[in-house]
């Protein structure tokens, strides 16, 4: 009888090591809230319960709020590896082709997403109160998530085939190309498409040649223009696919939590 008590209680014990496991950890709640820092990560919290916590304040920009889940860091460190890899290739191809100024913008590129983390950001509404009326967008958390909410930009970013990048002050309702219009060029750049990737990460491709134009979405601030890279048959690359992945890339990639100067 008292073995059998014995291994019952060790049941027990081991069990609550399992579980005290399972929920230890925590999760960040950060930029413009009222209790910035981290959590206990209690089992199967959700989003809305680490938000509720912290409290956001009236001045968060919700548009460009986001959760950096570990869980996505893998799938995204896979995403970045292959989009290294086709612009080396491009870089390869270029210097093979005797084309200076296309390697340059390869190696710059190249250069620029070697920089970038993998910061595992997933495409969801933080607004408290779609998170608690909108089930699919209060999701699980697991430790080491971060959620962010920033200051509200004033600016819009034109990257990509252009000669150098462009911050432009943020005007209301005007759309993607003209942003894209008042940066200069690269002599690689498509002619044809641009990527409009808005603070909360929605990315829209969209036609401006003549053959293919059509209404240019309006941005809000804090989002980003990406002029893509011109299509090179003597490379051998996919150029949907590599300007396709550099615009999801980018899209991973949060604003900050406190306005830059």
């Amino acid at each position: 009888m008292r073995m059998t008590r014995l291994r019952l209680a060790a049941g027990a014990l081991f069990g609550a090591l399992l579980a005290a496991t399972a929920t230890a950890g925590e999760i960040r709640v950060e930029g413009r809230v009222l209790k910035p820092g981290a959590q206990p990560l209690a089992k199967d919290m959700r989003l809305l319960k680490a938000v509720q916590a912290a409290g956001v304040r009236s001045d968060a920009y919700l548009a460009g709020a986001a959760w950096l889940s570990t869980k996505a860091q893998s799938e995204q460190r896979d995403l970045k590896l292959g989009l290294l890899h086709d612009l080396t290739q491009l870089l390869g191809s270029a210097r093979i082709e005797g084309r200076p100024a296309r390697e340059a913008l390869a190696r710059d590129l190249r250069e620029r997403i070697e920089r970038l983390p993998v910061t595992g950001r997933v495409p969801v509404s933080l607004d408290p109160i779609r998170l608690e009326l909108e089930a699919r967008h209060n999701r699980r958390l697991q430790a080491g998530d971060v959620i962010s909410y920033p200051e509200r930009p004033s600016t819009v970013r034109v990257v990509g085939a252009v000669v150098a990048e462009c911050t432009l002050p943020f005007a209301g309702l005007q759309g993607a190309a003209a942003y894209a219009a008042a940066c200069p060029r690269h002599a690689a750049a498509d002619p044809d498409w641009l990527y409009a990737i808005q603070p909360d990460g929605e990315i829209r491709r969209f036609g401006v040649g003549p053959w293919n134009a059509e209404p240019a979405p309006t941005l809000a601030p804090g989002a980003t223009v990406l002029v893509p890279v011109e299509p090179d048959a003597e490379s051998g690359l996919d150029f949907a696919q590599l300007n396709g992945d550099l615009a999801r890339f980018l899209a991973t990639q949060p604003l900050p939590a406190e306005a830059r100067p």
